[in-house]
C-alpha cells in the first residue's frame, strides 16, 4: 500500500464459502478507504481458501492457518495490522459502507480509544432476519458509563457485538490479546478487561449487519457448545473482579455494599466474595463461597470478617453446608425418583401378569363350560335317541 493505513480490519473466516464473498466486498465498498483487509483463514476445508484468494485487491493481505480457533486467529490478525486501529469482522457478517467512516470520526472526536455500535440481523440469504432469535436481546443495548458496563458483564454478561469493535491496537496488546483456550468467551473476557482501564462507546448506529445462521450455526448459538460455554464462564467469573480498581468496584456494586468505606486488603477481598453471593446464578456463589472459605483461613481476616461484615464460620458452615457443587442432592433425589418409577413397573408388571392370570381363568371356565355344555347336549341327544329308537 506504500504507507501506513489509519485501520487494519482483522476478518476471521472459518468455513464461510457461502458468505466470505460478499463479507470481503462489503470492507472493499467501504466510504472510509484508507485501511488494509487482513484475511484469516482459520483451516477452512470448504471452499473459502479458493474464495478469498479470487479478490484481487492490493488492500487485502490473506494469512492461512491451521485450524486454532477464532482467538488464535484473530491475534495472528492483530499482530500482522500495521494500523493504530483495528476493526474486527467476521467471515459470516456484513458491513454496512459507513462503518469504518462512522466509527473512526467518533473515535477522533471523542478521544475515547475503544468503539462498538448497534447491529442489524440478517438470514442465511442476507435477508432481514424474521422472527425471534438467539442473539435478539443481545445486543443493542444503550449507552453505559464503566460502572454501570461492568456491573451488567458481572450481573448479566456480555452485550458487545465483536464484530462492530473499532479499538487502538495498544489497547489489545495490553490486554494480552484474546485467550487461545477460550473459544465461545474470549472477547467477552477481553471487553472486560479492557472496561477495568477505559471507556467504551457504543453508538446506536447500526453499522454491521449480524448473520444468525440457520439450524443454531452461530457458534454462540449451537446448543451442544453449552457445556463448553458454561465452563468458560465459570473460569472467567472467578477473575473477572481480579485487577480491578477499587473505585471502580464501589461504583460498580454501590447499591449491594454493605461497607462503602473500603479500602484495599481484606476489606476488599471479602466485599467482592460477598458480590458473588448477590448473584443469581447458582454456580456463580458457589465462586464467594469459595472465596471466602479461603479468605477466612487466615486468622486476622477472620477477625476482620466478624468484626466489620459479622461474619464468622458458622456463617461460612451454613453456606457451605447447601454449596452443592456436585449436585448431589439433585441426584439422590432423581435416584429415588428413578426408584420409584422402577418399583411402579414391576408393580404394573405384576398387575399385568395377574390381569393375564384372570383372563386365562376366565377363558378356562368359558371353555370347560363350553365342554359342558356340549357334554349335556351330547348325553340328551342320545337319550332322546334311546327313547324314540
Amino acid at each position: 500500500m506504500g504507507r501506513t493505513p489509519s485501520i487494519s480490519v482483522v476478518t476471521l473466516a472459518y468455513q464461510h464459502e457461502k458468505y466470505i464473498a460478499e463479507a470481503i466486498q462489503s470492507v472493499l465498498d467501504q466510504t472510509f478507504t484508507d485501511f488494509e483487509l487482513i484475511v484469516v483463514n482459520d483451516g477452512s476445508s470448504d471452499r473459502t481458501d479458493e474464495i478469498i484468494r479470487s479478490f484481487q485487491d492490493d488492500r487485502i493481505i490473506y494469512i492461512y492457518q491451521e485450524n486454532q480457533g477464532p482467538s488464535a486467529a484473530a491475534n495472528n490478525g492483530i499482530s500482522a495490522a500495521s494500523a493504530k486501529y483495528i476493526a474486527l469482522m467476521s467471515g459470516d457478517d456484513v458491513c454496512y459502507a459507513q462503518r469504518l467512516a462512522v466509527e473512526y470520526q467518533h473515535l477522533q472526536d471523542s478521544g475515547n480509544r475503544v468503539v462498538f455500535s448497534w447491529v442489524d440481523f440478517i438470514d442465511d440469504d442476507s435477508q432481514p432476519f424474521v422472527g425471534e432469535h438467539f442473539a435478539q436481546d443481545f445486543f443493542n443495548h444503550p449507552q453505559r458509563n464503566r460502572a454501570e458496563m461492568l456491573n451488567w458483564f458481572f450481573m448479566k454478561g456480555n452485550y458487545l457485538c465483536a464484530v462492530t469493535a473499532l479499538v487502538e491496537k495498544q489497547i489489545l496488546v495490553e490486554c494480552g490479546l484474546f485467550n487461545p483456550a477460550l473459544i465461545q468467551l474470549q472477547d467477552f473476557e477481553m471487553w472486560v478487561e479492557i472496561i477495568k482501564k477505559y471507556d467504551i462507546s457504543l453508538l446506536e448506529d447500526k453499522l454491521v449487519k449480524y448473520r444468525v445462521r440457520s439450524g443454531d450455526n452461530n457458534l454462540s448459538s449451537d446448543p451442544t457448545n453449552s457445556v463448553r460455554s458454561i465452563f468458560e464462564g465459570y473460569q472467567l467469573y472467578r477473575q473477572i473482579l481480579n485487577n480491578l480498581p477499587i473505585e471502580l468496584f464501589r461504583a460498580s456494586f454501590a447499591d449491594a455494599l454493605d461497607r462503602p468505606e473500603l479500602s484495599e486488603g481484606d476489606s476488599y477481598e471479602l466485599a467482592k466474595a460477598f458480590i458473588y453471593l448477590d448473584h443469581d446464578l447458582t454456580l456463580l456463589r458457589h465462586i464467594g463461597i469459595e472465596k471466602l472459605f479461603n479468605l477466612l483461613q487466615d486468622e486476622r481476616t477472620l477477625r476482620f470478617s466478624k468484626s466489620k461484615y459479622d461474619f464468622g464460620l458458622p456463617e461460612l458452615y451454613a453456606l457451605t453446608k447447601d454449596a452443592d457443587i456436585t449436585n448431589s442432592r439433585v441426584q439422590s433425589e432423581l435416584s429415588r425418583s428413578q426408584s420409584q418409577l422402577y418399583q411402579t413397573q414391576i408393580e404394573l408388571v405384576q398387575a399385568q401378569s395377574s390381569l393375564r392370570e384372570y383372563a386365562d381363568k376366565i377363558r378356562a371356565m368359558e371353555l370347560e363350560g363350553l365342554w359342558t355344555l356340549r357334554s349335556v347336549r351330547l348325553l340328551i341327544k342320545r337319550l332322546f335317541g334311546d327313547l324314540f329308537r
